[in-house]
């Protein structure tokens, strides 16, 4: 899981909490973590997650992590792929 530090305060994603396991990161969180590890920084996974998708069908990672964390994982690889042009 990921962290945002905000004066001095660590804040994490409750959106990766699933109640099912007592509130543990979903399973999902690490491979993502690992997806954007040399990419993103905590800000720019929280901004990621929060935005709409073009690969989601416009709805936001956040909304899905839990519900389908297959597609929330594919949405992460192509982000990091970037732009295929040709």
């Amino acid at each position: 899981i990921f962290t945002l530090q905000h004066h001095g305060i660590d804040y994490y994603p409750a959106y990766a909490l699933s109640a099912e396991t007592g509130f543990r990161p979903c399973k999902a969180m690490a491979d993502i973590v690992k997806i954007f590890a040399d990419h993103k920084d905590g800000w720019g996974m929280a901004y990621w997650f929060r935005a709409d998708n073009s690969a989601l069908g416009g709805e936001r990672p956040q909304d899905l992590l839990l519900s389908s964390p297959e597609r929330v994982i594919e949405a992460a690889r192509d982000e990091v792929a970037g732009v295929e042009h040709g």
